[in-house]
C-alpha cells in the first residue's frame, strides 16, 4: 500500500477527499493511464509524497469538473481559489493582471470560455487534461515535480532548423529513448501543428490512444485528420513504429518550439489530437509552447534555461520568454504555459556545451537589437546611396555594390547568429574601405579627366527649389541652396551651394534637406612656388551614426600642368564629431605655372558622395635675397 497517495474508487470520492485534505494526509489520485505512467518511474511503484509549500499568486478552477483538483492545487500550495464557469473566466482574470495565475479545468471547458487564457492580462498557466483522471494526475505530479528527473537538458532538433548540429539529436530514435528516462528540461524543435511535432524519421502524436481505436464525437467545425476517419496517420511515408504517442514521451518539462503545440481555448482541431494534451498525459509537469504560427528563435532555449537557473516561477520564465521574443517577431513567437505558474524548477544553472555558449552570445538582447539596427541601416539608408552614385558617377562598380546588397541578404536570414555582430562588422569594414577605393577612383579621373559632379546625370536633374543662402567665403547675401531631382530617377537628389561671385561651394547627394555631413574649410587659399602647401577640409558628422569610407584631393585636369597627383585616405567619424584631411601639396617637387588652380576635396562617406571646391592662388616664389 502507498501511504502517500490514495487512489480513489471514483470522481464522488476523489471530491469528498479533496474537500478533507490537508497536509500529512494521502493526496487523493483518480486511477488511470496517467497515474500508472508516473509510477512506473519509480522503483516497486511507490509514488512520491507530497511536501506542502507556498507558490505565488491565486488557483481558479473552471467548470465542475475541475473543482477539487483546483481546491488540491491551493490547500497544497498556500494560494488563494477561486471556482468561476466558462463564461467568467475572463472577468476573473482581468481582474488579476500582471499576477500569476494557476488556471485549472478541463480542456474542454478552458476552450468554452472563447481563448487562450493568457490575453486577459494575468500571467497564466494552464493545469488542463483531457478528462478528470489525467487532471488529477497532473496537479499530483505537479506537487512532485522534483521527483524522480535527471538533472539535465536534452535537446531534439528537426535538421532543416537552424542550430541542429548543437543539439543532442536529430534522430526520433533518440527521442523515442526518452521513454526510458526522463530529462529535468526536453526541448523539442520539430516541425508541426496541434497535433504533431515531426522529425524526418518519425513522428510525435498527440493521441493517447492507438492509431486506429475509435474517436470521440467532434465539432463537424474542427480540422480533421485522416486518423480521424480511419486512415492511419498523414505522415503515410512512416511505419507504426514510427509514431510515439506523446503520453510515451518523459520529462519533467517540455519545451517545444513546433506551430500551435498549445492551442487550449483555440484549437482548431479535436482535443483528442492536441500534441500539448498528450504530453501532460506523460510524466511532463508543464509544457511551455508557441501559440499559433511559430518562428524558431535560437536564444529562447537559453532565455528559458537561465530563467529556471535563477528560480524564476514558470509564469515568471514564460513571461520573460514573450518580453524578450516580441521585438524579434512579434505575433509569431507568442509562448504559452501548460502547467502551475507558480511552480520552481530547479534547474542547473547553463549546460556545458556549445550550445550554451551560442545561445550565451546571443542573449545579450541589447547588443544584438544594435547590431540588426546596424545592418538595417546598411540596408535601408547606405546601400540605396550608393546604387544612386553609380547614377552620378559611372565609373562606380555596379556589381560590387549588388555583392553588398547580397551580403546583406544573407546576413538577414539569421539574426540571432551568435556570429552576427563579427559579421556586421565585417561588412561596414568592407563597405567603408569600398567607399574608400570609389573616392581614390574619381579623384583620379578628377586629377585626369576633370572634375563633372554628376556626370552625364546632370543632363536628367531639374531644380525642385532653391533658398537664398550667405556665401561662406565672400560673406555676402549673394549665394542660394540649390535642390535638384532626376526626372527619371526620382530619388536621386543633389544639392550645390552656388554663389554669384565664387562659384559652386559645395555639392552632396545627401537626401535631407538639412545635411548632416559637412566638408568645412576655406575656399581661397594661397600659395608659394617652391614649397609644401597644405590643404584642408574639415568632415563634420552631425549624424547619429559613425561615418566610414573615404576622402580624397585632386586639381581638376591638372595632370598635363604639372601638379601633384591625387591623394586619398580611409576615415571615418563618430557621431558629432569631426576629423581633418590635409592633403599636403609638394611645389618643390612638382613645379606647376603661377595660377588659380582648381582643386576639389570629394568624400564618400556611409553613401554620401559630397565635394567641396577648391582655389588654389599660386604665386612665383620671392627672389632668393627676399625669400
Amino acid at each position: 500500500m502507498n501511504v502517500h497517495v490514495l487512489v480513489c474508487r471514483d470522481a464522488v470520492e476523489y471530491r469528498d477527499r479533496a474537500r478533507a485534505w490537508q497536509e500529512g494526509l494521502p493526496f487523493p489520485v483518480l486511477p488511470g493511464r496517467p497515474l500508472d505512467r508516473y509510477r512506473s518511474l519509480f522503483p516497486e511503484g511507490r509514488l512520491p509524497a507530497v511536501s506542502a509549500a507556498p507558490r505565488a499568486g491565486t488557483v481558479i478552477s473552471v467548470g465542475d469538473d475541475a473543482g477539487a483538483a483546483g481546491r488540491l492545487l491551493a490547500a497544497a500550495t498556500g494560494r488563494e481559489h477561486l471556482a468561476v464557469d466558462s463564461a467568467a473566466l475572463a472577468h476573473a482574470l482581468h481582474a488579476r493582471a500582471g499576477e500569476l495565475v494557476a488556471v485549472v479545468g478541463l480542456a474542454e471547458d478552458i476552450t468554452a470560455s472563447g481563448d487562450w487564457p493568457g490575453v486577459h492580462g494575468a500571467v497564466v498557466g494552464v493545469l488542463t487534461a483531457r478528462d478528470p483522471a489525467a487532471l488529477s494526475c497532473l496537479v499530483y505530479r505537479s506537487l512532485t515535480a522534483d521527483a524522480a528527473a535527471e538533472e539535465r537538458v536534452f535537446v531534439a532538433t528537426h535538421p532543416m532548423l537552424e542550430d541542429a548540429e548543437l543539439a543532442d539529436t536529430n534522430e526520433f530514435e533518440d527521442v523515442i529513448a526518452l521513454g526510458r528516462r526522463r530529462p529535468k528540461l526536453l526541448v523539442l524543435k520539430a516541425l508541426g501543428k496541434e497535433c504533431c511535432a515531426a522529425l524526418p524519421d518519425g513522428i510525435l502524436c498527440g493521441r493517447s490512444d492507438p492509431i486506429d481505436a475509435p474517436v470521440p464525437a467532434t465539432d463537424p467545425a474542427h480540422r480533421h485528420m485522416p486518423c480521424m476517419h480511419g486512415a492511419d496517420c498523414h505522415r503515410a511515408d512512416l511505419a507504426e513504429e514510427q509514431r510515439l504517442p506523446a503520453a510515451e514521451l518523459h520529462a519533467t518539462v517540455v519545451f517545444t518550439h513546433s506551430c500551435s503545440s498549445i492551442a487550449v481555448g483555440t484549437n482548431a482541431y479535436p482535443h483528442h489530437l492536441a500534441l500539448g494534451l498528450g504530453l501532460l498525459e506523460g510524466t511532463a509537469v508543464a509544457v511551455v509552447g508557441a501559440l499559433g504560427v511559430h518562428i524558431v528563435q535560437r536564444g529562447a532555449q537559453g532565455d528559458l534555461e537561465d530563467a529556471l537557473a535563477e528560480n524564476l516561477p514558470l509564469g515568471r520564465a514564460v513571461e520573460r520568454l514573450n518580453e524578450r521574443a516580441h521585438p524579434i517577431n512579434g505575433w509569431l513567437s507568442r509562448f504559452g504555459l501548460l502547467g502551475d505558474p507558480g511552480l520552481v524548477l530547479d534547474l542547473p544553472a547553463g549546460r556545458n556545451s556549445d550550445a550554451a555558449s551560442a545561445a550565451a552570445t546571443v542573449r545579450s538582447g541589447e547588443r544584438d537589437e544594435a547590431t540588426v539596427r546596424t545592418l538595417a541601416h546598411v540596408n535601408n539608408v547606405i546601400l540605396p546611396r550608393l546604387e544612386r552614385l553609380c547614377w552620378l558617377e559611372p565609373g562606380v562598380d555596379a556589381h560590387a555594390v549588388e555583392a553588398f546588397r547580397v551580403r546583406v541578404r544573407e546576413t538577414a536570414e539569421d539574426l540571432q547568429a551568435p556570429d552576427l555582430a563579427s559579421r556586421v562588422e565585417a561588412l561596414e569594414t568592407d563597405l567603408a574601405a569600398f567607399q574608400h577605393a570609389t573616392a581614390a577612383a574619381i579623384t583620379h579621373e578628377i586629377y585626369v579627366n576633370g572634375w563633372n559632379y554628376g556626370g552625364p546625370s546632370l543632363d536628367g536633374m531639374r531644380e525642385v527649389s532653391r533658398r537664398p543662402a550667405t556665401c561662406p567665403n565672400c560673406a555676402r547675401n549673394r549665394a542660394a541652396v540649390i535642390t535638384m531631382t532626376h526626372v527619371v530617377h526620382d530619388q536621386l537628389t543633389v544639392r550645390t551651394l552656388q554663389c554669384r561671385r565664387c562659384g559652386d561651394l559645395w555639392w552632396t547627394s545627401e537626401e535631407s534637406d538639412e545635411p548632416v555631413v559637412a566638408l568645412e574649410g576655406a575656399l581661397d587659399t594661397d600659395a608659394v612656388a617652391g614649397r609644401v602647401v597644405i590643404l584642408s577640409r574639415m568632415l563634420r558628422n552631425n549624424s547619429p551614426q559613425v561615418l566610414r569610407g573615404g576622402i580624397g584631393f585632386a586639381f581638376a585636369m591638372r595632370r598635363f600642368l604639372g601638379l601633384p597627383p591625387e591623394t586619398s585616405a580611409p576615415i571615418s567619424v563618430y557621431p558629432g564629431g569631426k576629423a581633418e584631411f590635409r592633403a599636403e601639396i609638394d611645389l618643390v617637387g612638382h613645379q606647376p605655372r603661377p595660377d588659380v588652380h582648381t582643386g576639389v576635396f570629394i568624400a564618400i562617406v556611409n553613401g554620401v558622395y559630397i565635394a567641396s571646391s577648391s582655389m588654389m592662388r599660386l604665386t612665383p616664389a620671392p627672389p632668393a635675397d627676399k625669400q
